[in-house]
């Protein structure tokens, strides 16, 4: 293709070879300039400018008009795999998700740019507008650590965080308090471990975030959460089947509603899982209706999965055991 570089392939800092210099000229007196071979424009911000102009969707770089798809995928799949080694190897730092005007081969950011003409002039464009918030893309999710590696961390560094922030902790504090107050939830709330979590990715998420709505709540969002319980479930379930099982019930008293209940359990290497629970005001006193609902139980999961049952020394479930 013409104006493509020949010769001994250029490789970025990490030693895998850069295709985005195939598509560029760089220039002799800027390493920073680099003239995009399809639309001729000159982007100020090294190759990995280039890189963004080429496939497009960021905020620093327009997209190029003229480019190939073939090798918009070849330089986006190239970027991606790049952010995942650096991620996998655990040499990047946690990155927030705001520009501060350095890219990522460490090279200053520039607004401004020349686009070349068909006649050879050079025509300037300069931006002097206030940076937008950033836009998130397919990159992010390799660049940032996950909450839970945070959380991880912090209690490693125990002493280092909130030292400097302070006063600005407390505020965020206080509103998080305020709508605990509101809401009139409990507060052993923060205990669960989701609580920590789910604070760790809003401030991942930064400015801006619209938060959910009633609807997202209780259809899109809890759909999404009972699909992942059931695979959960179903990871569990092949578990039981290579290392066996326990099934655990834990009756108690519902005095409000004058009630026997029983809950079902199913405890493996991998954990415990939730199965159902039952009313028992009825069989609870009988020994061999008891004994029926344990058996039940015991096909529900798979006999052949099923290692023991564990319930409480009442005397009929001791009756039942016997049976």
């Amino acid at each position: 293709m013409e104006g493509s570089n020949t010769g001994t392939p250029s490789t970025g800092s990490s030693g895998a070879y850069e295709p985005a210099k195939k598509y560029g000229k760089p220039d002799p007196n800027n390493k920073n300039n680099w003239t995009c071979i399809f639309c001729g424009k000159v982007t100020k911000g090294g190759v990995y400018r280039l890189k963004q102009h080429l496939v497009g969707g960021f905020r620093n770089a327009l997209k190029c008009p003229s480019c190939p798809e073939h090798v918009r995928e070849k330089v986006k799949d190239f970027m991606i795999k790049k952010a995942q080694d650096k991620a996998n190897s655990q040499m990047m730092p946690n990155i927030p998700q705001f520009d501060h005007g350095v890219d990522d081969d460490g090279e200053r950011e520039e607004e401004d740019c020349e686009i070349v003409g068909s006649s050879g002039k050079r025509s300037r464009k300069t931006s002097n507008l206030p940076k937008k918030p950033r836009h998130k893309g397919p990159l992010d999710m390799f660049i940032t650590s996950t909450p839970k590696d945070i959380l991880q961390g912090r209690k490693e560094r125990n002493g280092i965080f909130g030292v400097c922030d302070k006063e600005l902790r407390e505020k965020t504090c206080r509103h998080i308090a305020r709508w605990f107050y509101d809401a009139g939830i409990a507060f052993n709330a923060v205990n669960y471990e989701s609580f920590g979590v789910m604070i760790e990715a809003i401030g991942q998420y930064g400015p801006g975030l619209k938060p959910p709505s009633m609807y997202e709540l209780r259809v899109h969002l809890l759909n999404k959460e009972v699909e992942d319980t059931n695979k959960q479930m179903e990871e569990h379930k092949k578990e039981l089947a290579t290392k066996g099982s326990s099934i655990l019930s834990d009756g108690w008293r519902d005095s409000v509603a004058q009630k026997d209940i029983v809950n079902f359990l199913v405890n493996s290497p991998r954990g415990s899982i939730f199965i159902k629970s039952m009313d028992v005001s009825e069989v609870v006193k009988d020994a061999t209706l008891l004994f029926q609902m344990l058996d039940d139980m015991v096909e529900e999961v798979g006999e052949a999965n099923v290692i023991q049952v564990v319930t409480d020394n009442a005397s009929n479930y001791v009756k039942a055991g016997k049976k």
